[in-house]
């Protein structure tokens, strides 16, 4: 990668010495900017995985706060990519348990743009991150694959809602698209269409980190728990939006089953709905490590699992669990043990989970 050049905020400075876009001094001063600053953070938590196909910067929360953490690159033949960032070196004002927004751009266009000059439009992707500084384990985030970077097909969309929009693709517990805050104005999400020229089917979740418990909390409403069908339109179309309004009369719906997944062995585990089905829990991670207990959100439209097992990396072997069975919005209990080298595993539904009536989203720098 070459030494690029950018025009960026006095106060932003090197992004070797901790890149935080928070700074309101004069503008045009330019700044080299180098292999390095694409390197991980010594100490880092939040872990990114860029599967858009090309370079990146990203940003925390609302893009007018210039809140720039990083750039994270591509790897060969548009390969995924992850770096780790220090966003509790990087943000000031970051509270102990939250949630944040974070936004990318093509790197190209930050490079061409600078920091004083990137708006809402620029903006490619986001993504919901949860945190809590408290706890050692990283929080890992995919970012889309089916980004079209290139900004030629997009789906108009708007949330109406009090709660934050995910948008979840072929499943409920399928890749995330995008997310909106509440009530936010019309963005456009930009996607790839499908090759085979089918419409994309998004999953509409809605999101708050739940107060007591600090878990994120998801449903959806009657509308959306089969999810909708949406064709990518090109740039420059007259489109309608697609407008989110929340839970009516009906109520919060449930479309996933949440399932509490601890790790009572002394080796990492992978929890699976079937043999080399992976699953990603609420950290974004794919593992549970020893002692742990990660909470996994699963299709529940699909109700019975009879593959579901658990991979031990170490030994590169699978142990099947038998039949999972699952009710939406139900919480589960899943324990599991090393009995003799073979693992075990005990299953309790512990009932509907609760929805907070009326709750505050709090979002980060938004």
């Amino acid at each position: 990668m070459k030494t690029k050049q950018m025009w960026v905020l006095l106060a932003v400075v090197i992004l070797t010495l901790a890149l935080v876009g928070c700074g309101s001094g004069p503008k045009g001063t330019v700044v080299s900017l180098s292999d390095e600053d694409f390197k991980s953070d010594a100490g880092g938590k939040l872990l990114i995985n860029n599967n858009s196909g090309t370079e990146l910067a990203i940003f925390v929360g609302n893009i007018a706060r210039g809140n720039f953490i990083g750039a994270i690159g591509t790897g060969a033949n548009g390969r995924g990519k992850s770096r780790y960032f220090d966003i509790e070196k990087k943000l000031a004002g970051l509270p102990d348990v939250g949630t944040f927004i974070i936004r990318a751009t093509t790197f190209a266009e930050f490079e061409k743009k600078g920091l004083a000059k990137i708006i809402e439009e620029d903006v490619v992707y986001t993504g919901l991150v949860t945190f809590n500084r408290n706890n050692p384990d990283r929080v890992e985030h995919d970012i889309f694959r089916g980004i079209d970077f290139t900004r030629k097909t997009f789906i108009h969309v708007q949330n109406n809602s009090q709660y934050v929009l995910e948008l979840r693709l072929n499943a409920p517990d399928g890749e995330k698209v995008a997310v909106l805050s509440p009530r936010a104005n019309p963005r456009k999400i930009w996607v790839k269409p499908n090759d085979d020229g089918l419409p994309l089917s998004l999953f509409a979740t809605y999101l708050y980190l739940d107060p007591n418990t600090k878990e994120i909390n998801a449903f959806t409403d009657e509308a959306n728990v089969f999810g909708k069908a949406f064709e990518p339109e090109a740039a420059g179309s007259d489109l309608r939006v697609v407008s989110f309004d929340g839970p009516g009369s009906g109520g919060p719906k449930f479309n996933v089953a949440f399932v509490n997944f601890q790790n009572g062995t002394s080796v990492l585990l992978n929890f699976m709905t079937a043999n080399g089905n992976y699953k990603r829990n609420d950290r974004g991670s794919l593992n549970t490590s020893p002692g742990r207990t990660d909470i996994y959100q699963i299709d529940a439209s699909v109700k019975e699992y009879p593959g579901a097992g658990i991979y031990v990396p170490d030994t590169r072997t699978f142990h099947p669990i038998g039949t999972l069975r699952l009710l939406p919005g139900h919480r589960y209990e899943m324990a599991v043990r090393d009995s003799g080298g073979k693992l075990e595993a005990k299953i309790e539904d512990m009932g509907l989970k609760s929805v907070t009536d009326n709750i505050r989203v709090v979002l980060f720098a938004e």
